[in-house]
């Protein structure tokens, strides 16, 4: 059973500190558990200009912690779309309500990619928790502008940690890897014993992160005396994945809010 507590309008903060939401609270009631509360903020991104753009764009939407000048945003939580069509285009976050201090300053950002190319990108300040739903409106970017560090394509990236542990090198020393490649929508590397490749999708939106799914994957039919375990945990890990998140130089592999395992880019 599930109690699910309707979205109202308007939250003030302290309610948000109690638990209550920017956008309502789902409490699922698991035997043994606490019932896990999680606050929403509903919205939508647009833009003025009157331009279709390509299929495949990426609109991203961030809650940040601004409170630190000299610093850059801390992200608390961040959701990721592919969407079809025009603007607007609708989302909700989810996030941990007990991380919010009423002394501390927050934000919504709002950025629309094509690749790594930034096409749109919010400037004026948005208020998580003034109204909801929230508008989020995008101004257009120069072509020259590209996306904040690393992206998912076109880097290899290196397996750090498997199931919150450091993995260690595969067979022949050499360590865990993974390429995404966006022109085939391939991803491929080399597994601990053996190479593999498969196909990997980003359509869709997840609260946890960036959408995306890969495989099934295929590999090389070699045996080795090292690596092989670390190989079939690995592989299984693949399996699971359901988003990822970038933070900087490290990729986080995640199944719902499970991290899966890191990887940092070579």
């Amino acid at each position: 059973m599930r109690l699910i507590i309707p979205c109202l309008s308007r939250f003030p903060l302290l309610v948000v500190l109690l638990g209550l939401a920017a956008c309502g609270v789902e409490s699922p009631s698991v035997p043994g558990q606490e019932p896990v509360e999680v606050a929403r903020i509903e919205g939508s991104v647009f833009y003025r200009e009157r331009i279709m753009l390509p299929p495949g764009i990426e609109v991203e939407v961030q809650l940040q912690d601004i409170s630190r000048a000299d610093a850059m945003a801390t992200v608390l939580a961040t959701v990721t779309s592919t969407p079809q069509g025009g603007p607007p285009y609708g989302f909700v976050i989810e996030y941990d309500p007990t991380i919010i201090d009423s002394r501390m300053r927050y934000a919504l950002r709002a950025t629309i990619s094509n690749g790594e190319q930034l096409l749109f990108s919010s400037t004026d300040y948005i208020d998580p928790f003034e109204s909801n739903p929230v508008e989020i409106l995008v101004h257009r970017v120069p072509e020259s502008v590209r996306r904040e560090g690393p992206s998912l394509e076109g880097v290899t990236w290196i397996l750090d940690s498997l199931a919150g542990e450091s993995p260690g090198p595969g067979a022949g020393g050499a360590p865990v890897n993974l390429q995404f490649s966006a022109q085939e929508k391939r991803a491929s590397g080399f597994s601990g014993c053996n190479r593999y490749t498969g196909g990997y999708a980003r359509e869709g939106a997840n609260e946890y992160g960036s959408a995306l799914k890969i495989g099934p994957v295929a590999g090389t039919l070699m045996a080795c005396q090292e690596g092989a375990e670390l190989e079939q945990r690995y592989l299984g890990m693949l399996d699971r994945v359901t988003a990822f998140r970038l933070d900087g130089d490290t990729l986080s592999l995640l199944a719902g809010p499970e991290v899966l395992a890191t990887f940092k880019s070579s």
